[in-house]
């Protein structure tokens, strides 16, 4: 399985790359950003590419790819309305048109958010553009998929980049067990993200929008032989 990730110096974007490195059944994984990253792993090849509105320079890499990871995503926090569209629907919705035309039946999995307006209709911007996002990713995939987690943990020794989520997260880690049993809905990793989205591109699933709960059943579920 070829897999291609967006994002992969973001902390969801890294829990893809990784538990797609370490999954027997991906035989390639490639990468794209707008600067250069680390390729050690003999799996790992990285695109750099500049504009996020056209992706045809680099059809030909992704071509072969069976499913994409979207980890790409900003915080509307202080960010105009105009930015904030451009790069959640503008970014997403580029790259699914390049891969829909190199492969219609792969697998999309879309990094959203828990609070996501798939109406479009509510009063929160940031939801409605979510929303409108994951619409056009499940209209355009028949394999198209959005992940709505809620608190998100780091793993591999990822840290993310936003100074209030690591204050945050230095914060809960140390309750994070006691969290996960007591509010199972609101709390999960990104190894365990990054686990939900290769089950869906080995299995599929029928719902294809994914709240908390159900991307930990999918990374807990145990792989069909």
């Amino acid at each position: 399985m070829k897999v291609v990730v967006f994002g992969p110096s973001g902390l969801i974007g890294d829990g893809f790359l990784q538990e797609s490195l370490r999954a027997e059944d991906v035989t390639d994984v490639i990468t794209v950003g707008r600067t250069p990253q680390d390729t050690a792993h003999l799996k790992h090849r990285h695109l750099v590419h500049d504009d996020f509105l056209d992706f045809t320079a680099i059809a030909e890499d992704l071509a072969g790819a069976d499913a994409c990871f979207w980890g790409l995503g900003v915080s509307s926090a202080g960010m105009n309305a105009q930015d904030y569209e451009r790069i959640t629907y503008g970014y997403t919705t580029a790259a699914a048109r390049t891969l829909a035309t190199i492969n219609p039946d792969l697998t999309f999995v879309y990094l959203s958010g828990a609070g996501t307006d798939s109406t479009e209709q509510g009063r929160s911007r940031w939801a409605r553009v979510k929303g409108r996002t994951e619409n056009a990713i499940i209209t355009t995939f028949p394999h198209g998929y959005a992940l709505r987690p809620a608190f998100v943990l780091p793993a591999h020794k990822k840290r993310s980049k936003t100074p209030a989520y690591r204050w945050g997260t230095t914060a809960i880690t140390p309750l994070a067990p006691l969290l996960r049993r007591l509010s199972p809905a609101v709390m999960t990793d990104t190894a365990q993200i990054g686990q939900a989205a290769l089950h869906l591109a080995r299995h599929g699933h029928p719902q294809h929008v994914l709240e908390n709960r159900d991307i930990i059943a999918l990374a807990t579920t145990p792989r069909n032989p």
